[in-house]
C-alpha cells in the first residue's frame, strides 16, 4: 500500500512539473476572462495596420468575452504586447528577413508578439491565420465565422509563423467568396479587384455597336465577309484606337494591377491576307494575338497584361514570345473532370499546351473550370480533384489560377469547393484529406459521417460507371451511370440518415438540407424523361392517355423556394433563372399527354441517331414525352442529310395528319429540315405519298433555342406502315457566324399521328 501511494506521488510530482513547464513555455493572453496583453499599433497607423488590430481585438473579444485595448505606445501595465505593423516590428526584431507582397509573418520574442506583412494584404493575411492556426476559429462559408469560447488564451513562447504565398493570383468562385471577410480570410482574390479589364475584352475596346457600321474592316473578314465576330489585329487602326483606349482606362484606374486583351467568347477568328501570313508563320491565329497584345503592351511597359490561351488560341505560338509584362492565361475548358488533370487523357492537349507556352514565358495563369454551368446543383463528383489540380499547376510553374465555380450562386458541395480550393490556392503542398476532414467536422457537426460517405459514394459511382463528367452535362447524361436510379436510392438514404443526425440542430440541418436540393434537382430532370414511370411526372388514366401527377406542381414549387432561401438564383449559367425553371415546369404541366395513334410504336432508324445523345433511345420519338430547348433532353439527333423513319401500326388504320418536333439551335449546330414527305403502306415494301411540308429557311434574330413544330396534313389512306422521309441541308447556312468546322445536325422528338 505504501508503496502505491508513493507511486502516486511521482505521478503527481511529475504532472505538476509537466504543467509548470507547458505553463513556463506559453504566453498567458487572458487568464481566468481577464485581460493580460494589449494591442499595439503605429501613432500614425495605415488603414490596413487599423483593419488587423481591430480584427484582432473583435476575435479576442469572441473567444474570451474579453475586450483587449489597442494603443499607440504600450501602456506598461501589461504582461504582453501585440505589435502590430512592420515598423514596430522592424525596431524590435533585428536582421528582419524581406517578405514578398502578400507575404506574412508572426513572431513571439521575449514576452511580446509580433506582426508584419509585405505591400500587400500580408498582414491582415497574417491576423487571420493566427487567429485559425493559435487560437482555433473556422470561417467556413461565407456565414458568421466560428470560434471556440474559452476563459483561457495562450501562445506558445517559439511561435514562429512566416509563409509567402506562391501563386500571385488566387480565385475560388463561389458564393463564399462573395463575402468580403471570406476573402481576407482565405487570403483569396477577385477579378474585379485586380482586373482594370477582364477576360474576353476585344468589343470592349473596340465595341462594333460603335464602330462597324463605319469600318467594317477594324473587323474579322470571316467566311468571305467582314463581320463583328473578332477584331483584325492586323489593322494598324486598330491597334491605335486599342493604344488610346488603355491610356484613358489606366489613366483612370491606375491601381489596376491587370489588363485584359483577350478574343470574345467564340470563333469567326480574321482571316484577311495580312493576318493569314501572320497565323501562317507562328502556326495558328494564337500569333496574331500575341504579336498584337505585345504591341499595344509595349506601349505601356508599367501594367501587365493578360490575354487568353483558349479555344482557337490555345496552342504556343511557333515564333513570337510574350512580352515580360505580358501573362497568358491557359484554359481547361476541353478537360472532362472524371480524372484529375495529371493522368486524365482528355487533359493531354492541355498538358501539351502547357509545356509549350512554359517554353516562351514563365508568366502563366489558369482559367480552371469546377462546375457544371448547365446544372449547378446537379451532383459533379471531381471532389477529389480539386487541391490535385491546383497542386499539378503549381508544379508546372503556373503563378495563378482562378479556379471558375458557379459564382454567385447556389451550386453541388459549393461550400466544400471553395473551402478546399482556398486552401490549396494559399498552399498547394497541403494535405487535403486533413483539410478535408476538418470542413467536414466542423461545418456538418455529427452528420459528417454520413456526409463524407454521400461524397465517397459518388466518387465511387463515377468510376464504377466509368462516367464522363461534362462541365455542360446535366443529370440525364449519366441517368444510367452514376445517377441511376439504384445509386440515387442509395445517395437518399445516406442523406436522409446525415438529416437525422442534426435534426436537433437548424443550423448543421439547413447545411445538409442544402445537399438534398442537388439530390432534388437531379431527380426532377430525370423526371422529364421518364414518363409514367414510378420515377416521373405522369401518371395513366386510361389507355394510351396520361396526366400529370396532382402532387407535381406543389413539388416544383418546394423546390424553387428552397434553393431561394439556401441562396440559389440561377441553375444553369445559360436561361438558368429559378422564374424560367418554374415556368419551363409549367408548360410540360400544360401539354396533353396521349391520344396518338402511334403512341408507344418504335420506329426503325435509316440512319441511326447520333450515340452521344439517345434519350430514351428507340423509344424517344414516340414515348409521349417532349423536349424542351436543351438538346440533350427528349431529342434525337442525326447528321447527313437525310433521316427515314418507319413506324409499324396497330393492324390497318388511316389518318389525318402527322405532327412533328425540331429543335432550331444554331449556336449548337441544329437547324431545321428542308423537307418532309409522309407515305403510307399496307405491306411494308410499296409505300404511297399522302403528304408532304416544306419548311422556310429561318434566320435568327437572337441565338435562342426554340422549338419549332411542323403538322402535315394527310389524304386518307389504309395503312400498316407509316414511313416519314426528312431532308436537311448537309452544309451551314450562308447566314452562319460561326465555326464552320462541323455540319449541320438535325434534331427530332415527338411525332405524333392523329
Amino acid at each position: 500500500m505504501k508503496i502505491v501511494k508513493k507511486q502516486i506521488r511521482l505521478l503527481l510530482f511529475v504532472f505538476v512539473l509537466l504543467l509548470n513547464s507547458c505553463s513556463a513555455n506559453e504566453l498567458k493572453i487572458v487568464l481566468e476572462k481577464k485581460s493580460r496583453t494589449e494591442i499595439v499599433i503605429p501613432v500614425e497607423p495605415s488603414s490596413l495596420e487599423r483593419k488587423s488590430a481591430f480584427i484582432l481585438q473583435d476575435y479576442l473579444k469572441r473567444m474570451t468575452g474579453v475586450t483587449v485595448d489597442i494603443l499607440s505606445t504600450p501602456s506598461g501595465t501589461k504582461a504582453h504586447v501585440f505589435f502590430i505593423g512592420n515598423s514596430l516590428f522592424n525596431s524590435a526584431v533585428s536582421n528582419a528577413a524581406p517578405l514578398g507582397r502578400e507575404g506574412f509573418e508572426v513572431r513571439v520574442q521575449g514576452e511580446n508578439i509580433y506582426l508584419r506583412g509585405g505591400s500587400g494584404k500580408g498582414l491582415l493575411y497574417g491576423v487571420y491565420e493566427l487567429i485559425e492556426k493559435q487560437f482555433g476559429a473556422r470561417k467556413y462559408d461565407q456565414g458568421a465565422a466560428w470560434v471556440l469560447q474559452r476563459e483561457n488564451l495562450t501562445l506558445p513562447k517559439d511561435l514562429l509563423m512566416r509563409f509567402e504565398p506562391p501563386l500571385i493570383y488566387r480565385e475560388s468562385y463561389y458564393p463564399s467568396s462573395m463575402d468580403a471577410e471570406y476573402l481576407d480570410w482565405h487570403h483569396l482574390h477577385r477579378f474585379e479587384d485586380l482586373w482594370g479589364l477582364w477576360g474576353h475584352s476585344f468589343f470592349k475596346i473596340i465595341p462594333p455597336d460603335r464602330y462597324f457600321t463605319a469600318h467594317p474592316e477594324y473587323f474579322a473578314w470571316t467566311n468571305g465577309r467582314r463581320q463583328a465576330s473578332q477584331l483584325c489585329l492586323t489593322n494598324p487602326e486598330v491597334e491605335k484606337i486599342a493604344i488610346g483606349y488603355f491610356k484613358d482606362v489606366i489613366a483612370d484606374n491606375p491601381d489596376a494591377m491587370y489588363w485584359s486583351i483577350a478574343p470574345m467568347d467564340g470563333q469567326g477568328y480574321c482571316t484577311c491576307d495580312r493576318c493569314a501570313k501572320v497565323d501562317q508563320e507562328e502556326g495558328g491565329p494564337q500569333g496574331t494575338l500575341v504579336r498584337f497584345v505585345n504591341r499595344v503592351a509595349s506601349h505601356f511597359p508599367k501594367q501587365i497584361f493578360t490575354t487568353l490561351a483558349y479555344g482557337y488560341t490555345a496552342e504556343a505560338p511557333k515564333r513570337t514570345k510574350p512580352r515580360e509584362n505580358v501573362y497568358v492565361m491557359l484554359s481547361t475548358i476541353d478537360v472532362t473532370r472524371q480524372q484529375a488533370i495529371a493522368t486524365n487523357p482528355s487533359a493531354a492537349d492541355f498538358r501539351r499546351q502547357l509545356q509549350q507556352w512554359s517554353k516562351l514565358t514563365a508568366n502563366l495563369f489558369v482559367w480552371d473550370y469546377t462546375t457544371q454551368f448547365t446544372a449547378y446543383l446537379n451532383p459533379f463528383p471531381m471532389y477529389d480533384q480539386y487541391h490535385d489540380n491546383i497542386a499539378y499547376m503549381y508544379r508546372n510553374g503556373i503563378k495563378g489560377i482562378f479556379e471558375h465555380g458557379s459564382g454567385t450562386t447556389l451550386s453541388d458541395m459549393s461550400a466544400y469547393a471553395s473551402y478546399l480550393q482556398a486552401k490549396s490556392l494559399w498552399n498547394p503542398t497541403i494535405d487535403p484529406n486533413r483539410v478535408s476532414k476538418d470542413f467536414f467536422e466542423g461545418y456538418y457537426g455529427s452528420a459528417s459521417r454520413a456526409v463524407q460517405r454521400y461524397v465517397e459514394q459518388l466518387i465511387e459511382a463515377r468510376k464504377t460507371h466509368h462516367a464522363v463528367l461534362d462541365i455542360y452535362g446535366n443529370p440525364i447524361t449519366d441517368r444510367k451511370g452514376y445517377l441511376n436510379e439504384k445509386e440515387m436510392s442509395g445517395y437518399r438514404k445516406t442523406l436522409n440518415a446525415a438529416r437525422a443526425e442534426v435534426a436537433h440542430d437548424p443550423l448543421l440541418a439547413n447545411r445538409v438540407n442544402t445537399l438534398l436540393l442537388g439530390w432534388e434537382y437531379a431527380t426532377l430532370e430525370q423526371a422529364k424523361t421518364y414518363g409514367s414511370h414510378p420515377l416521373g411526372f405522369l401518371k395513366q388514366v386510361s389507355e394510351g392517355k396520361w396526366q400529370v401527377d396532382p402532387m407535381w406542381a406543389g413539388r416544383i414549387d418546394h423546390f424553387v423556394d428552397d434553393v431561394l432561401k439556401a441562396g440559389g438564383r440561377e441553375l444553369a449559367e445559360v436561361n438558368g433563372s429559378l422564374e424560367e425553371y418554374r415556368n419551363r415546369w409549367l408548360d410540360i404541366m400544360r401539354r396533353p399527354y396521349g391520344g396518338s395513334a402511334i403512341l408507344g410504336k418504335i420506329p426503325t432508324f435509316k440512319p441511326r441517331y447520333l450515340e452521344d445523345y439517345v434519350a430514351n433511345g428507340d423509344r424517344t420519338l414516340s414515348d409521349g414525352l417532349f423536349g424542351d430547348t436543351d438538346y440533350s433532353y427528349n431529342w434525337l439527333l442525326f447528321n447527313d442529310g437525310h433521316v427515314e423513319l418507319v413506324f409499324p401500326l396497330q393492324g390497318e388504320q388511316t389518318a389525318s395528319r402527322v405532327k412533328l418536333n425540331f429543335l432550331f439551335d444554331p449556336v449548337h449546330y441544329l437547324f431545321l429540315p428542308k423537307e418532309i414527305q409522309v407515305e403510307a403502306s399496307v405491306d411494308g415494301k410499296i409505300y404511297q405519298d399522302i403528304g408532304m411540308q416544306r419548311v422556310a429557311e429561318n434566320i435568327p434574330t437572337d441565338n435562342s433555342a426554340k422549338v419549332h413544330t411542323v403538322s402535315i396534313a394527310l389524304s386518307q389512306k389504309k395503312m400498316r406502315y407509316l414511313r416519314v422521309q426528312i431532308r436537311f441541308p448537309k452544309d451551314l447556312p450562308d447566314w452562319f457566324e460561326g465555326a464552320r468546322r462541323r455540319k449541320p445536325l438535325l434534331a427530332i422528338d415527338e411525332v405524333s399521328m392523329e
